[in-house]
């Protein structure tokens, strides 16, 4: 998981697309933020282009046949290992299909979005600090960790 890759967004209305951008000033992470309307233009920007990102959020509603096809994890046509992070879906709406289908690919997640601002902001925050941790035990072995003694 490429951690310094730029965070990619996919989502095709400008108020959402908007409230995105003020959350991700707000929180003034390092990464670089990406937008897209559609998971073909962004898959096809990343292989362009080479890039290797450290999130993609992407609302459901956008999901189609050819995301499917954008997502599957085929390693001839190199999407396999450019999309070696967490793929994170997000709705406004809570239906039962809408966890069955991204669950049936290679995602990490699917979370509702709230309506409140502050909770939207927190729910951004807690995934990209999340998936910013170490996940391996190598990774866990250089952070220096306090010995307790137990009796």
């Amino acid at each position: 998981m490429n951690k310094k890759g730029p965070i990619v967004i996919i989502e095709n209305k400008q108020e959402d697309r908007k409230l995105f951008i003020e959350v991700f000033m707000e929180l003034n992470y390092s990464n670089s933020i990406i937008y897209f309307n559609t998971a073909e233009a962004a898959c096809s920007y990343m292989l362009r282009n080479k890039i290797k990102p450290f999130l993609v959020f992407s609302d459901i509603v956008l999901l189609n046949v050819m995301n499917y096809k954008v997502m599957e994890t085929n390693p001839d046509n190199g999407v396999g290992t450019m999309f070696n992070c967490p793929y994170l879906f997000f709705t406004t709406l809570f239906e039962q299909s809408f966890v069955i289908d991204p669950y049936s690919l290679p995602t990490h997640s699917y979370f509702v979005k709230p309506f409140d601002y502050t909770k939207f902001k927190q729910v951004i925050k807690t995934i990209v600090e999340y998936w910013s941790k170490p996940k391996s035990i190598a990774q866990y072995n250089k952070i220096e960790i306090k010995s307790i003694k137990i009796e």
